[in-house]
């Protein structure tokens, strides 16, 4: 649920889902990260909110799994409260740089007003990122630079010449050429000639006249023939593959209508798949990160790896069962902690995740913590819904 608008009226269901939301207590305390990821197109700055909550699994989708920010600020109050509502919003995503540093200014005088010169010095700093992370506007600047008076007329191509001599062309000058007479040449050779290397040459100028390759990158000769062989060879065998499937006996005659000189070796060779298959399929699922089954896990590694005494293999087994129950029924995880003689417990939900569990007994093993630190933390753990 995001903030209420003024005159908004909430039906029953909202209305307890926002007093619910507003009786957890606020986070004090958040950062924001920047991320310019290398492989999306069109270019773009991921802006994740309390990007402590998220995991690195929350960045996969977007290239950024083993990715570090940029620049990273600390969160505002006003968005705090607004994310304390809108939990589940974890990235705003920027394709222009005009309308990223429009929105961070607005963030800026707010974080101005809290720390005064900590939003004018964190704009500084994210407007000269700007000539390093080029977005769209930054592409379309440069390309008009490159097409000014001063720069070469574009070369006149022309698809009617030989491949070899088509391709030499765009080596040498490709790079002069307007996207839209790049688009324009694509389209007419995959409607007519579909030749395989004259199409690999025109689409990575068009992908590198829209900013998706470095502008620097040149096309050479061996790489388009490479890429070239390299998809002759996929479609071959997708097409023996096809027709294997769908009349063994009689395939290969099949295949040697369409590929004069093919043998049996050949065939053999392309239904051959990569990997053992005698592994089979690998079963993938969602990793396990709660407390108890993480549990359950190592103690029967334990007892697969073997060489136990008959007493601790009696244990490692009295372990496992009453583990094994309490999962089941979805029994607290209680956490004893005695602090400078008081003892008090801490029963966490059935569910809740392994790091956080043992980052919290850490803490209560720290010297001079108190029970009213562990008591914030315990409840800053209970509201965040990275904990489950």
């Amino acid at each position: 649920m995001v903030r209420i608008k003024e005159e908004y009226v909430m039906s029953a269901a909202e209305n307890a889902e926002y007093e619910r939301q507003d009786a957890l207590p606020r986070k004090t305390y958040g950062k924001v990260d920047y991320y310019k990821p290398p492989t999306k197109y069109p270019a773009r700055i991921y802006v994740f909110m309390q990007a402590e909550l998220w995991c690195d699994r929350n960045r996969r989708p977007m290239g950024l799994y083993q990715a570090l920010p940029f620049l990273s600020r600390e969160i505002n109050r006003e968005e705090l409260e607004y994310h304390h509502f809108n939990w589940g919003l974890c990235y705003h995503q920027y394709e222009r740089w005009d309308k990223l540093l429009s929105a961070e200014a607005k963030e800026a005088e707010q974080l101005d007003r809290e720390m005064p010169g900590s939003g004018t010095e964190f704009l500084r700093r994210l407007a000269e990122f700007r000539g390093k992370y080029l977005l769209s506007d930054g592409f379309a600047v440069r390309k008009a630079a490159e097409t000014s008076d001063n720069s070469p007329p574009p070369p006149i191509v022309s698809l009617d010449e030989q491949p070899e001599k088509i391709i030499e062309m765009l080596i040498n000058s490709g790079h002069l050429l307007p996207s839209t007479e790049i688009g324009r040449l694509l389209g007419l050779e995959q409607a007519g000639g579909k030749r395989r290397e004259v199409i690999i040459a025109l689409r990575f100028l068009y992908r590198q006249s829209a900013g998706e390759i470095n502008p620097g990158k040149r096309l050479d000769l061996v790489t388009i023939r490479r890429k070239a062989a390299a998809a002759d060879l996929t479609s071959r065998r997708n097409f023996v593959r096809r027709i294997y499937h769908q009349n063994p006996l009689f395939a290969l005659l099949e295949i040697q209508n369409r590929y004069p000189g093919y043998s049996e070796s050949l065939l053999r060779q392309d239904l051959r798949r990569k990997g053992n298959s005698k592994k089979g399929k690998i079963k993938r699922g969602k990793p396990i990160t709660d407390l108890r089954r993480c549990q359950l896990i190592k103690l029967a590694a334990i007892l697969r790896n073997g060489n136990l005494p008959d007493n601790e293999y009696d244990q490692t087994c009295h372990r496992i069962a009453l583990t094994e129950q309490a999962h089941r029924g979805r029994l607290p995880i209680r956490i004893a902690v005695n602090v400078a003689g008081q003892k008090r417990s801490y029963d966490f939900p059935w569910r809740s995740r392994e790091n956080v569990v043992k980052s919290f007994v850490a803490m209560a093993n720290t010297a001079g913590i108190t029970h009213e630190q562990l008591a914030a933390r315990f409840r800053e753990i209970l509201s965040s819904n990275y904990s489950f």
